[in-house]
């Protein structure tokens, strides 16, 4: 029955003139501007409703807001005949809310307010102390209610059916309560939408829309908005199951606010700039199409494998170690992909699991290209990285396996800054100088790019957050791709939730979810509560012949001979050395990259000071405090082909685990999570190309201290034995752990009297917003910003010894609009901070607030440049203080003046500078 209901964009048709509803709607202003014209009320309505019409089209979310409708009713146990006629009904006070969001506005303080529409025709009638002041949502909520509750209390609908249309109209006018606030807060039997003394002066306006109430409404409707006993005869059924919520008034409450929300601001950001937004940033029929060729020549192996997929070509497994043999796996495995994701593309739940070294990226790409070649429905693409260098490096692979445009790829993390469609090196006539700009600032606020590179973090909050600006993007989900890559970074704690929301949006949105990774914990097997179980299609079912291949199984030995030792930093020290030299030997090789990974930045500190570095040619530290050009810096190098006659030690923390392309040939590390220790071994012998590469295991820190609450962390003390942790370890059968894992997440999740995911989906099914949000969160640690005011280069070597740049041409345009110019090749990190203070003086600076948005994201991109943080303690904030200047501190940020002291740009924090500081730091 999905899309039977009637479109949007036909409702919209279908509604009468507000001329023929609003008296005198002429009179009325929706937005002014100094350089143009006061925007007409009806003019900025019609507007969003084009906008509207546009978004839903474009992304066909009629289907969608359908399916959502649809499961509500039947979830509230309604016929089929019952779901057609109410269905109908339900879309169009869905549709309405957005219609209708504005009619507030007629309040004539807000209309003769200097401040705001400074309309003469109101000057008049502008009321001193007017109990609405001169805001316009509550009545505009107030008067969306009362119109179709009237509608619904003379339609002659049933009991049980009328209830059911008050309920969803109650709801659905939250979002237009809501629509000029941060979030989109909870609502529930105590909320009250309307004091007494606001509701007497709304009742006033229902004669400027020429609506009558008859004696019922009178108090069903209007007096129901304040009395708290009548608001809970709404809200008791909802309360006792009687109307039951579940995802699909969740959804579509959330869908409702990003449509409405959106749809305004392309509005009046149409009006404000007197511009069209022309594109949405989605595929077309042309970008489809060069990205299926692109996909299929991108290498020799693809070329082959989209030829044999089709054949009866058998695929094999040579366990004969060479360079041709990997490659010929690679090819077998893009072979089993294409067949399965073409006999299976009807899915929508994938899982891709392959070993380190075996090309996971580029079979992603080849599942993208298969999917969007069969479903011309499918208009964008998600890439979610719990890193922001996995996002870095896929960026680059994107760009040249899919053949795509800078243009056609938004990256989406705290460090972006600011991305820009023009030719930097143009000069802007057709709007002053934030002409360009403006459209850009659209396209980056509603990421108007047909793929988008993203954390994590920014993924799950688009799937439940309740602040507004994230919500943006909700309404982009429907009929995606979502690529999910190394699914074993998240915390086992919110597995339950993620598959939740995978499989509900899946199913209702029509996204396509592709979960990767070289230890993929296979999640449909948690037994949660869901309608129906989730089907995950295995687009390489036969994944553990690879693992098992020599060619991946051989390419590192892990060694145990350290790991239960208690080890000085100086016989640590001592053990890497002879280890390293007895690689020289055995592969009579000149230069040898070493890698030796600690849990803390502290321990990192510690033994860079206790090597002999007379053995090495250069020693390189990796932290989570090394600033990002010097992180690519030493990236680079460790890429460069130059440099493999060099014997280098790479001294670092787990932010190298996962998302640092880099090829090392020895490893050390920290004992840590099982699947945390592989990670690190897939930095070793990367391209699978030597012999005698070992990861030697050691415990100089307790893991225990970082993974106390991490449940793969207790189930390897608990449950695992030293020689089982080995076992998973040499086979890279991680289902030993996982299992054990999803077992006491289960046993949890059925105990009562505690928060569990059945905690976790009442809030969903309260519609209580802010906890769905509080409750699941990837990163649960406040973070301290620390800015290094440094000198910068601008630019670096790249890995082929070219240049790289640091910043992006629009940035050191931005920075030379502001005096700030380059010395040396660098940029000096005092000036950039006391630009970023100055914006962020609500005194000074541009008054626009589209062009302050602009500078602020492009000095935000900026800044990121010379800032690392730490997990928050009173202690370290306390021990940084004394290096920092409090006067140029400002909210989360420390301004760390005396660097000098305490910070080296090629080492990091130095902790040894610091007293009684906290163990904590990576």
């Amino acid at each position: 029955m999905s899309n039977s209901f009637k479109k949007i964009k036909n409702i919209i048709e279908q509604e009468q003139p507000f001329g023929k509803f609003l008296l005198d709607s002429s009179f009325y202003l929706a937005h002014r501007h100094d350089l143009h014209e006061s925007e007409p009320l009806e003019e900025h309505i019609k507007l969003v409703n084009d906008y509207l019409s546009l978004i839903v089209e474009s992304n066909n979310l009629d289907t969608t807001i359908d399916k959502l409708i649809e499961d509500f009713l039947k979830l509230n146990k309604f016929e089929e005949y019952q779901i057609e006629f109410l269905g109908e009904k339900l879309k169009l006070f869905f549709c309405r809310t957005i219609i209708f969001h504005d009619l507030g506005k007629i309040n004539p303080n807000f209309q003769g307010d200097a401040l705001k529409m400074n309309n003469s025709k109101f000057k008049s009638k502008i009321i001193p102390n007017y109990v609405l002041k001169t805001h316009h949502s509550k009545l505009g909520s107030y008067i969306y209610i009362v119109k179709h509750f009237k509608e619904v209390i003379l339609s002659g609908l049933n009991g049980k059916e009328q209830q059911i249309c008050l309920f969803f109209i109650l709801f659905l006018s939250y979002p237009i309560l809501k629509h000029h606030g941060s979030k989109l807060l909870n609502i529930d039997s105590k909320t009250i939408f309307f004091d007494n003394n606001e509701l007497e002066v709304m009742k006033s306006f229902l004669k400027n829309y020429q609506i009558e109430l008859p004696n019922q409404l009178s108090i069903l409707a209007a007096d129901t908005l304040t009395e708290k006993h009548l608001v809970n005869k709404f809200f008791e059924p909802f309360k006792t199951n009687k109307i039951v919520g579940h995802f699909p008034l969740y959804a579509l409450t959330r869908l409702n606010f990003s449509l409405l929300t959106a749809s305004d601001y392309l509005a009046t950001s149409h009006y404000m700039n007197q511009k069209s937004i022309d594109s949405l940033g989605l595929i077309d029929k042309d970008l489809r199409e060069k990205v299926i060729r692109a996909a299929a020549n991108s290498h020799s192996y693809n070329s082959e494998a989209y030829h044999l997929a089709i054949s009866d070509y058998k695929v094999n497994n040579p366990l004969d170690k060479s360079g041709d043999n990997l490659n010929l796996i690679r090819k077998n495995m893009a072979i089993e992909l294409l067949r399965n994701i073409r006999n299976n593309t009807h899915q929508n739940l994938f899982y891709l699991e392959a070993p380190t070294g075996g090309g996971k990226t580029n079979l992603s790409m080849l599942a993208i290209a298969e999917l969007l070649k069969e479903h011309e429905v499918i208009n964008k693409v998600f890439y979610v990285f719990p890193f922001t260098t996995l996002i870095t490096q896929t960026h680059k692979s994107i760009l040249k396996t899919l053949n795509l445009t800078e243009n056609e790829v938004s990256l989406l993390h705290s460090k972006a800054g600011f991305q820009s469609n023009q030719d930097p090196n143009s000069e802007e006539k057709e709007d002053g100088k934030y002409g360009q700009e403006k459209k850009d600032f659209i396209s980056n606020l509603f990421v108007h790019y047909p793929f988008c590179l993203l954390t994590h973090i920014r993924f799950f909050d688009i799937l439940k957050t309740n602040e507004k600006e994230t919500n943006y993007l909700f309404h982009r989900l429907a009929n995606s791709i979502v690529v999910i890559d190394e699914l074993q970074s998240y915390s086992p704690i919110h597995w339950d939730k993620m598959l939740y929301f995978i499989q509900n949006y899946s199913k209702a949105f029509n996204v396509k979810f592709i979960l990767m990774s070289a230890t993929l914990p296979r999640i449909d097997k948690l037994k949660l509560p869901l309608e129906n179980k989730p089907v995950f299609t295995d687009l390489l079912p036969n994944a553990k012949q690879y693992f098992t291949n020599p060619n991946f199984a051989e390419r590192v030995t892990f060694r145990f001979d350290y790991r239960d030792s208690t080890l000085e930093m100086s016989e640590l020290s001592d053990i890497v050395i002879e280890k390293s030299r007895g690689y020289l030997t055995q592969n009579q090789s000149k230069g040898i990259f070493t890698i030796i990974e600690f849990i803390f930045k502290k321990s990192a500190t510690e033994f860079e000071e206790a090597i002999d570095s007379r053995f090495f040619d250069e020693i390189l530290v990796l932290s989570g405090t090394i600033l990002e050009p010097r992180r690519k810096e030493i990236i680079n190098k460790l890429k460069n082909a130059k440099n493999r006659d060099k014997k280098i030690l790479l001294i670092t923390t787990q932010v190298v685990e996962a998302g640092v392309d880099i090829d090392m040939d020895l490893g050390f590390k920290n004992v840590s999570l099982i699947d945390s220790d592989e990670q690190l071994a897939g930095r070793v012998n990367r391209n699978v190309k030597k012999k005698n590469c070992e990861v030697y295991l050691f415990q100089i820190n307790k893991p225990g201290i970082l993974y106390k609450n991490d449940r793969r962390y207790t189930v390897t003390r608990d449950k695992i034995s030293k020689e089982e942790h080995e076992d998973i370890l040499k086979t890279k059968d991680f289902k030993k752990l996982y299992d054990l894992v999803f077992e006491r997440i289960d046993l949890q999740n059925n105990m009562g009297g505690i928060e569990n995911f059945k905690t976790y989906h009442e809030y969903i099914e309260r519609l209580d917003y802010q906890n769905v949000h509080d409750k699941f969160k990837l990163i649960d640690n406040r973070n301290l910003s620390i800015f290094v005011p440094l000198s910068i280069p601008i630019s670096i070597e790249d890995e082929t010894g070219e240049t790289e740049n640091i910043f992006s041409e629009t940035e050191l345009k931005f920075l030379r609009n502001n005096n700030i110019f380059p010395e040396n090749g660098c940029l000096n990190g005092a000036l950039v901070w006391d630009l970023y203070l100055k914006m962020n003086d609500n005194k000074g600076g541009v008054n626009n607030y589209t062009e302050k948005a602009i500078s602020r994201k492009i000095i935000g991109g900026i800044i990121g440049k010379y800032t690392f943080s730490i997990f928050y303690t009173d202690k370290i904030k306390a021990a940084l203080k004394g290096f920092s200047n409090p006067k140029k501190d400002f909210e989360d940020y420390l301004y760390l003046e005396n660097h000098q002291l305490v910070y080296d740009y090629e080492k990091g924090l130095i902790e040894s500078k610091i007293e009684s500081v906290d163990n904590c730091i990576l």
